[in-house]
């Protein structure tokens, strides 16, 4: 539960940098503008705390309040200011012309703010740390709303049932850091983007988009041990909420992004990072579930490490690597192995429901290998795999003629 000196602490942290922003918001809490919940978040609210704003419930990612601190109520302190600002100034003017289009323009202001604020927080740290004063160059122009470079796209594939999205790296831009401020994203938040900038590991940061929408996250690295080298998957979150709550009523997360991100890390290793051992995680506890869905094993406590890609992962590596113009040889081979794999599991038949919804995951997968769009290997290794074992797959026949 947000109390009343974690306010205190984000806004006392917002002076230090902002010190008229952060004077209005103390003087705010001591009227009551700003205040804790009268109670605690029940039992349905698992996700998120809250505080409140002139009557408004403002949500604060539970991860991120116990990784950084003050650091989630700070943004959402500055987005309900900039968000106040913008309204007084638009009530001045006059003449708002509906609704749906104020509020954008409101939201965006507050969204503006923050990242203005982070940006000139992060400048202050690059200069007392005598750094790059082209990076500082870099951030004035970003501060000032300069063109974006286009994303570099590794791979095109679907989420959900069949919406496209691509993979590729978040490149960094006012625009990007908004959306960034805009969605309820464990690990992720505007400071910790910009200090990979500073860092100099924002190649690292790789993300799912849909529409030039962020819908997830994640944050690469090297993991060196003593005889290898391993591929870690640092940081992975999706889109699961925003940071506020409005009449609007906001679209519903895509499913099946995590698992898209898994897929592209996976197609990356295979196709470009090859002399790098495994893939491996350390698991949060409330996300095992979903790392042991998409075939991550655990290895100790809290390690995990990605086994053969099986059931939607490999769907959705299959969606990447049929549109993929560089698929080297070896990738190629890799996932025939896997999709030979798959067919030949078929031949269990499902003892209950979980084995009965994994059953269902392959299926979906082989059918991939039968698209008009597929890769000839693909098609050839599912079509080979389902003749040898035909009599002792039910489902097979009807697989064989949605062939194309």
């Amino acid at each position: 539960m947000i109390k009343k000196e974690h306010i205190k602490q984000a806004i006392d942290q917002i002076e230090k940098r902002s010190p008229e922003i952060g004077y209005s918001l103390d003087e705010m809490l001591g009227m009551g503008v700003i205040d804790s919940p009268s109670e605690p978040d029940g039992p349905a609210d698992t996700e998120n705390f809250h505080f409140l704003f002139d009557g408004e419930k403002v949500l604060v990612n539970r991860v991120l309040f116990f990784n950084e601190g003050t650091v989630p109520i700070e943004q959402g302190l500055l987005i309900k200011y900039g968000e106040l600002v913008r309204k007084q100034e638009l009530q001045d003017r006059g003449g708002i012309p509906t609704f749906r289009e104020a509020y954008g323009e409101i939201h965006r202001a507050g969204l503006r703010l923050v990242v203005i604020h982070e940006i000139d927080y992060a400048i202050a740290r690059i200069r007392n740390q005598a750094l790059s004063e082209t990076l500082i160059a870099r951030l004035e122009t970003m501060k000032q709303g300069g063109a974006a470079c286009e994303p570099m796209v590794f791979y095109e594939g679907i989420v959900d049932v069949s919406t496209p999205a691509k993979l590729g790296r978040f490149e960094i831009s006012m625009d990007s850091l908004m959306q960034v401020a805009d969605i309820n994203m464990e690990f992720f938040h505007v400071r910790f983007i910009l200090n990979c900038l500073i860092r100099g590991v924002e190649n690292n940061l790789i993300a799912c988009m849909v529409n030039g929408s962020v819908e997830g996250l994640l944050f690469l690295a090297v993991k060196e041990k003593l005889f290898a080298k391993d591929l870690e998957i640092k940081y992975i979150a999706t889109l699961r909420g925003k940071t506020w709550e409005s009449e609007i009523q906001a679209a519903k997360p895509l499913k099946g992004v995590g698992t898209f991100l898994v897929a592209g890390v996976w197609l990356l290793w295979k196709n470009e990072l090859t002399t790098l051992r495994e893939v491996v995680l350390d698991a949060e506890l409330g996300a095992r579930n979903f790392y042991e869905s998409v075939g991550f094993h655990s290895r100790g406590i809290s390690s995990f490490v990605l086994g053969p890609p099986r059931g939607y992962l490999l769907r959705a590596i299959l969606s990447m690597a049929n549109g993929c113009t560089n698929l080297k040889q070896h990738a190629v081979t890799e996932i025939q192995k896997n999709i030979r794999r798959q067919v030949k599991s078929l031949k269990k038949k499902p003892k209950d429901e979980k084995a009965l919804s994994e059953r269902k995951a392959v299926i979906a997968a082989v059918k991939e290998c039968l698209k008009k769009d597929a890769r000839p290997e693909f098609t050839e290794a599912a079509v080979q795999s389902l003749l040898k074992f035909q009599s002792r797959i039910p489902e097979s026949k009807e697989m064989m003629e949605t062939i194309w």
